[in-house]
């Protein structure tokens, strides 16, 4: 908990005591939009990649709960994002949560099991413009196909429906949420899962900004499932991003702590 708490903690200074400039992304230029991306955090950003432009997202994760009668850790390496503009309202994306190595301890016996996860495609509409309508609303359809290892996969094909929303405040300070439903499957049988996030970003100067967001996540098999994680992203050049970030899951099956980092490439 200590090292969470330092990370999350220097997110928070950050975010807070550093005096304001403009909003973090690339410098604007009338023929380059600003570069925006889903990573780092849990939610999904709201805004859409530019007509023909290609956008990879790509990062690791590091996952473990605490020590007590069984210890689960587990890493997820290149999970890739892979967007497409293809008009100003419309972008279509496909994506992968990579490989992930379980390592479980149960009574002092240890157990690693590693596969690949499932593969899901989809769209975002956006619907309003926060310049014409107050606030940012767009709308994400996608689909999961069980192409995953035996232990990752859900076995199912799982639809899903996300609604993506964001709103610029004062000082450089913006809120944004998604709302999402996912028809899954598990050995609990067939049911929709749902959640709900919400996070508050600033930009901290012209590359760099901060955000810290909560997601409560309504599962059949943890019912009451909060996560509260924060992170930082900079932007190097016009094309390109890195993120770190790092969170903490209270739910009744214990705690976990996570750690991630990405990159996002864009070519336009």
């Amino acid at each position: 908990m200590s090292r969470l708490t330092t990370a999350l903690s220097a997110v928070l200074l950050l975010a807070f005591v550093v005096p304001p400039n403009v909003l973090a992304q690339t410098p604007s230029q009338p023929d380059i939009p600003p570069l925006t991306s889903n990573r780092p955090g849990i939610g999904d950003s709201e805004s859409l990649v530019a007509p023909g432009a290609f956008q990879l997202e790509a990062g690791g994760q590091l996952q473990e709960a605490p020590p007590g009668g069984n210890l689960r850790s587990t890493q997820t390496w290149g999970q890739l994002t892979l967007r497409y503009g293809l008009r100003r309202r419309i972008e279509i994306f496909g994506g992968w949560d990579g490989l992930s190595l379980d390592r479980i301890l149960v009574e002092r016996e240890s157990r690693i099991v590693a596969g690949g996860n499932d593969l899901r495609v989809g769209a975002k509409l956006a619907l309003l413009m926060e310049e014409a309508h107050w606030l940012t609303l767009t709308i994400a359809p996608a689909w999961s196909f069980p192409v995953g290892s035996e232990e990752f996969t859900s076995g199912s094909q799982d639809p899903s429906f996300r609604v993506l929303w964001a709103r610029s405040l004062p000082r450089n300070w913006s809120i944004s949420g998604n709302l999402l439903w996912t028809r899954t499957s598990d050995a609990l049988g067939r049911y929709w899962d749902s959640s709900v996030t919400v996070g508050l970003t600033r930009g901290v100067t012209e590359r760099l900004s901060a955000f810290v967001e909560g997601s409560n996540v309504l599962q059949v098999i943890r019912p009451d499932s909060l996560t509260i994680d924060g992170g930082i992203a900079w932007i190097a050049s016009r094309d390109l991003q890195l993120d770190v970030s790092a969170g903490h899951t209270l739910h009744d099956r214990g705690d976990d702590w996570f750690v991630s980092a990405g990159i996002t490439l864009r070519r336009r």
